[in-house]
């Protein structure tokens, strides 16, 4: 537990401001720029984790897989990418944020939202769901005289009933900090349903695909790190220059 607790704590320190860009301004972005890449994992993919189910086990079943390795020909799913040092640009998308539990797991398992939107936390099953949503460990650290394990609650509901839906404002962190970024999805109820959001208040983030793939569209033309990170593999970062009107095209590898 302690291991996994360090290392939430080292990739959110790493994320840093990443997250932040204070004073987005939203522009006209003619001819923009784009980046198109792939995301891919060279070695023996690691045994994904098996959990052992001790709560509604009649529905839930006896075990599932964690689900944080999946990796078809290399193509990694579920990395988050994103530009850091954007301070202006194309609108910001109000696209909601949805935060589903089926089969006593959160759907998608990696996701991301943007300020200005909203969460809508829906339970699929027939049985009671509870769901967090949780600070970054790092932040909560700086802002918070809560212990590093407690995990402070943005949301905190219960969805008792198959098809029911709660929608909440998807905010920068107003009573803890100013700025956006890492939130974890757990469960009260069910302590191994568990899923992740990064929150950004600028436009330029992605996920990737089955086929490892991403695109981040309508980019001012300069000079950016591209910062990705996933559940387990870790992170990496890359300067990258795009001009304008130009397609530029990336490949991240994460190894063994």
């Amino acid at each position: 537990m302690m291991k996994y607790f360090m290392m939430i704590l080292s990739l959110i320190s790493w994320m840093g401001a990443a997250h932040a860009v204070m004073g987005y301004d939203v522009i006209d972005v003619k001819n923009g720029a784009a980046i198109k890449g792939t995301v891919t994992f060279k070695g023996d993919v690691p045994a994904d984790e098996k959990i052992l189910i001790d709560e509604n086990a009649e529905y839930c079943g006896k075990e599932q897989q964690a689900g944080k390795y999946i990796v078809s020909d290399s193509m990694v799913k579920n990395v988050v990418v994103w530009i850091e040092g954007v301070e202006k640009g194309k609108a910001v998308p109000l696209k909601p944020v949805n935060i589903t539990i089926k089969n006593c797991r959160t759907v998608p398992h990696v996701n991301i939202g943007f300020v200005g939107g909203e969460y809508v936390f829906r339970n699929d099953d027939d049985i009671l769901h509870t769901v967090q949503s949780k600070l970054g460990l790092a932040y909560q650290k700086r802002t918070s005289s809560r212990p590093l394990e407690d995990g402070a609650s943005i949301y905190n509901l219960a969805l008792p009933q198959k098809g029911l839906e709660v929608r909440k404002p998807v905010k920068k962190w107003h009573r803890y900090t100013e700025e956006t970024g890492f939130i974890q999805v757990r469960s009260n109820t069910h302590n191994w349903i568990r899923g992740y959001i990064f929150i950004f208040d600028h436009p330029y983030a992605a996920v990737t695909d089955e086929k490892g793939a991403f695109l981040i569209d309508n980019l001012p033309p300069g000079e950016y790190v591209l910062k990705v990170w996933h559940e387990g593999f870790g992170t990496r970062e890359q300067k990258i220059k795009v001009a304008s009107g130009a397609t530029e095209e990336v490949g991240i590898a994460f190894s063994n």
